[in-house]
Formats: structure tokens, C-alpha cells, sequence
């Protein structure tokens, strides 16, 4: 089905019936996560959204891949929405290789992420952490982004992809 057939059928009341899951999805939403600096100490670099830059991100330093304490490997992943923790929204990437629970979250420095990505506003001057108060509109910005308004009503029909380029592996 064409887009402009998909949207004519809806303009005339038509359920929302998909042959398939990618015929159901609008258009994707996609984050890069590029890094820019490497570290003993971390890993830091920028997130853009659809292509254009939204964030500076911060992580662990590579270290082999070990679960809790290294950044993940470069590569394009599929992530999904979780609303079980405190911020009550997270993004998660899925089959990061011998790695669970990868999320996209608020934090200052590596010792507040156990393998994740943090993301904020500005960088420290160390490039090693995220200034303070920067984090938290950083998070709030990339939500909006997601839903297309700071107060969503409903979640809309995107996969969401993340890319994550550069380090040290």
C-alpha cells in the first residue's frame, strides 16, 4: 500500500489494518550517536536525531565490551520505549551484542551509567562529563522529539534505530 493510498483510506474512516509490521510504521526514527573522544576515562561524542545534531553523549571508555563497565560496540541497532523506571520513559537498544539492558538516559559522569548512553546539553571542559543541569533538558528535548510535543497523548507508529559510530572499537 502507497503512502498516499494509506492516507486516503484513513481520510475515509478506514481502521488501521497492516499486512505487515514495516507497512504499519511511519518513518523511522533514527539517532546517531557519533564519537568524537576516547578516553582512559570515557567515551564522548554527539547525538544527532534524523541528522541533526540534538545532544552531546557521554559513556564508559571501551573495554573490551564488558558488560557494566565498557561502552558497546559500533553498529546500527533497533531499540524500543520503556516506561518502568523513575523518568518513566527510556529508550533501549535491542541485541547489542553480549549486552542487556543498553538504555538512553540522564547522567553527569561514567560512574552514573553501568554501560549505557547519557546524554546532556553541554560537555564538561574535561569532555569526560556532562556540565550539571544540562542532562535533564538534553532528555527532555529528545523525548519531544520522539513524540512531537512535550505533552503526548498517544506514542506514535515509528521504529526507532540507533547508530553508534566511532571509539576506539
Amino acid at each position: 500500500m502507497s503512502v498516499r493510498d494509506f492516507s486516503l483510506a484513513l481520510a475515509a474512516g478506514a481502521s488501521l489494518l497492516c499486512a505487515s509490521a514495516s507497512e504499519c510504521f511511519a518513518d523511522d526514527f533514527t539517532l546517531t550517536i557519533h564519537r568524537q573522544y576516547t578516553s582512559e576515562q570515557c567515551t564522548s561524542g554527539y547525538l544527532a536525531i534524523n541528522g541533526e545534531i540534538k545532544a552531546y553523549t557521554l559513556e564508559l571508555p571501551w573495554q573490551g565490551n564488558e558488560p557494566e563497565i565498557s561502552s558497546i560496540p559500533s553498529g546500527e541497532y533497533s531499540a524500543n520505549l520503556r516506561y518502568d523506571h523513575s523518568d518513566k520513559w527510556r529508550i533501549e537498544l535491542r541485541d547489542v551484542p553480549g549486552r542487556t539492558v543498553v538504555q538512553i538516559h540522564t547522567g553527569n559522569v561514567p560512574a552514573d551509567s553501568i554501560g549505557c548512553i547519557m546524554i546532556g546539553e553541554e560537555l564538561g571542559d574535561d569532555l569526560c562529563s556532562i556540565k550539571p543541569g544540562t542532562s535533564g533538558p538534553a532528555y527532555r528535548a529528545l523525548k519531544e522529539a520522539f513524540y512531537g510535543t512535550s505533552d503526548p497523548n498517544m506514542s506514535p507508529n515509528m521504529q526507532i534505530k540507533v547508530r553508534v559510530e566511532g571509539g576506539n572499537n
